[in-house]
């Protein structure tokens, strides 16, 4: 219950986290000048900061970063177990870097109605000494064994929105855009299917396929991602 609660608490902080920005230049004395403009924007930019702390905490808070499984095993069977199970064990899991969200850039212009933003995910680490697993379908059986390490750097969204103030219904989002990119994935994982040997083909994908893949179609990626967050935060407004 208390990592539902947690997911949650997230889910609704950063989906809100853009709305302080927004909200907060509602503030603004009815006669404007340049300093009270400065201040404003050092004061909002301080609070959407602050949320993304506390998203990073709460991430902490729950376990999720860093992770450190000394050895953990899942089990699930339906009642006619040959129908279906499956089981999984890992040892020796460790990962970190998830709840480690850098702000590099956050600047609010309230006399052109808009938010810049750059934030970065540095680096995130898993590791695996030993994770195995086992699944049964309709009495056929399914083996994997495998180990290693997978390593992502340098998580960036760059974006800038622009909002509209209405007299009655407040704060509106009118576009987003969003640059979102991964600079580097590595991994070196061995893995074995039913005995033979994918370590190369699963290296292959991480490494290559998925990076090429990502390079592709970021302009629909990054579509996606416009598209969900603006009706998300529109929502919440």
């Amino acid at each position: 219950m208390d990592d539902v609660n947690g997911c949650t608490y997230i889910k609704m902080r950063t989906v809100t986290l853009l709305a302080l920005f927004l909200l907060g230049v509602n503030a603004l004395p009815e006669i404007d000048t340049q300093l009270a403009n400065e201040r404003q924007s050092r004061l909002v930019t301080g609070q959407i900061i602050e949320g993304i702390e506390e998203i990073s905490q709460a991430i902490r808070d729950m376990g999720l970063d860093p992770i450190s499984i000394e050895k953990e095993t899942l089990e699930y069977e339906l009642p006619v177990p040959v129908i279906f199970n499956a089981a999984a064990e890992v040892e020796d899991f460790r990962s970190f870097g998830i709840s480690d969200i850098v702000v590099e850039r956050m600047d609010l212009s309230i006399i052109f109605s808009r938010v810049d933003f750059h934030i970065v995910l540095p680096h995130i680490h898993f590791f695996a000494r030993k994770a195995k697993g086992e699944v049964t379908l309709f009495g056929e059986k399914l083996t994997a064994e495998g180990d290693g390490n997978l390593d992502i750097r340098n998580i960036d969204v760059v974006g800038r929105v622009n909002y509209r103030l209405r007299p009655i219904s407040g704060v509106t989002l009118t576009n987003l855009d969003i640059d979102f990119k991964i600079g580097q994935i590595r991994s070196f994982i061995r893995l074995a299917i039913q005995g033979q040997n994918y370590s190369p083909q699963i290296t292959n994908f991480i490494n290559n396929q998925i990076p090429a893949t990502l390079d592709e179609f970021s302009a629909e990626i990054n579509e996606l991602l416009e598209i969900v967050l603006l009706d998300m935060i529109n929502e919440n407004l």
